[in-house]
């Protein structure tokens, strides 16, 4: 098994400074500040750690659309992207700047296990949920001549592949892959976006990518790639590749998929508020998430626009990371694994 990491230099952009807004609206309190259980009067941010035009982008924008329907006072929603360090300027953002009345959220990917688990990345948060886990693929573009599981394993050099960097899940889905199903890979980090990787790929810079379902359709899907894997146990219709799960070979490489992989997928997107956010505020988000996932004039948008939707909630969500504290020593082999060189 050969695992390589480089680094792309001159790629990632300076962390984009944006001037916070001022977005709460004269309200209903003595003191102008809104009442912990009614949005009324005020405008409710999304911070989106992503690229506009992209996959989350796109989300909040759709969730934007309908989520103040299920909020009392059905505030004014705004999106505003604040890309950077792969979601980290906007994820610091959130803790340290962002007011804490609750009417600031942010859209946040997938960090991982180990990150998660070790350094509590997501202390200074509350969950509110996730719209669910879209289906991931590997995509190998028709350069790199890999069509098939197989000949990426004999392939005479380790493939190339293309991601923002760490904790994005194109770094860490094809690292845990590689380790877990003894696959050659190189990890070419750095580029910006989805679109950036694409062009590589397209040029021949890097030879493949793990993207979600979403991803493909909104940058993609009109690319010459081809799905070789999938991290999927449910079948997905256009796609017929293997499950990584299907093909692992022992119990600790099953082990390394579910934990890396698998039990990690609600977080590839979900929502988030400040932690010191009013506990009723918290409340009224998270049942308003809840009702918007189920919408279906939101699911009818969503659906156009390629996203799948299975939600998950905050409790469940919260279920998880527990269940992941209880692997210390394969979340210490998935921080190993993830290491650069």
């Amino acid at each position: 098994m050969r695992l390589h990491v480089t680094a792309r230099r001159a790629l990632v952009p300076l962390a984009t400074a944006l001037a916070a807004l001022a977005c709460a609206a004269a309200c209903n309190s003595p003191e102008g500040v809104a009442s912990d259980t009614t949005a009324g009067g005020s405008q409710l941010r999304i911070i989106v750690g992503f690229s506009a035009g992209g996959p989350y982008d796109l989300h909040a924008r759709i969730l934007a659309k309908h989520l103040g329907s299920y909020l009392p006072g059905h505030p004014d929603i705004i999106v505003e992207t604040m890309p950077g360090a792969s979601g980290a300027v906007a994820r610091k953002y959130l803790a340290t700047q962002a007011k804490t009345d609750g009417l600031t959220i942010g859209l946040f990917s997938q960090t991982s296990a180990a990150d998660l688990i070790e350094s509590n990345v997501l202390g200074p948060f509350e969950i509110l949920g996730s719209p669910g886990p879209p289906p991931q693929i590997v995509l190998f573009g028709r350069r790199s001549g890999i069509t098939t599981v197989e000949e990426w394993r004999r392939a005479a050099k380790p493939p190339r592949f293309g991601s923002n960097g760490p904790p994005t899940p194109p770094y860490v889905q094809p690292l845990i892959a590689a380790a877990a199903l003894g696959l050659p890979i190189q990890m070419v980090s750095g580029y910006a976006n989805g679109a950036d990787i694409r062009l590589a790929i397209d040029g021949g810079e890097v030879d493949a990518v793990s993207v979600s379902l979403d991803a493909y359709h909104t940058t993609y899907q009109a690319a010459d790639v081809r799905a070789v894997l999938r991290f999927s146990v449910a079948p997905i219709p256009g796609f017929d590749v293997p499950d990584a799960m299907s093909i692992a070979g022992d119990e600790r490489a099953r082990e390394l998929l579910e934990t890396g992989i698998y039990m990690m997928a609600p977080m590839i997107r979900f929502y988030v508020v400040p932690r010191a956010a009013p506990a009723a505020r918290v409340a009224l988000l998270r049942e308003a998430m809840e009702k918007t996932w189920i919408d279906p004039h939101f699911l009818e948008d969503a659906r156009a626009a390629g996203f799948s939707i299975d939600p998950v909630s905050a409790r469940e969500m919260q279920q998880t990371m527990a269940k992941l504290g209880e692997r210390p020593a394969i979340i210490r082999d998935l921080r190993t694994i993830l290491l650069p060189p």
